[in-house]
């Protein structure tokens, strides 16, 4: 599994999970950013991962202790 976290169009705080085919966006106010993720899935990932939203920081750590 590799952490990503860097993509030019601003939203830089996500964690892939390989083996599960999750990536995990941490958006503190999910809204209006949250609408750039399907863009950003279709550009960087297969068509078979999915994006999962978090807004608590402490949630968003413990996915990253996955990595």
């Amino acid at each position: 599994m590799k952490k990503e976290n860097s993509y030019a169009g601003g939203l830089n705080n996500y964690i892939v999970l390989k083996q599960d085919k999750e990536v995990i966006f941490y958006l503190h106010n999910p809204y209006p950013d949250c609408l750039e993720i399907p863009a950003i899935m279709k550009a960087r990932f297969p068509e078979d991962y999915k994006s999962i939203v978090v807004n608590s920081l402490d949630e968003f750590k413990k996915y990253g202790d996955k990595v």
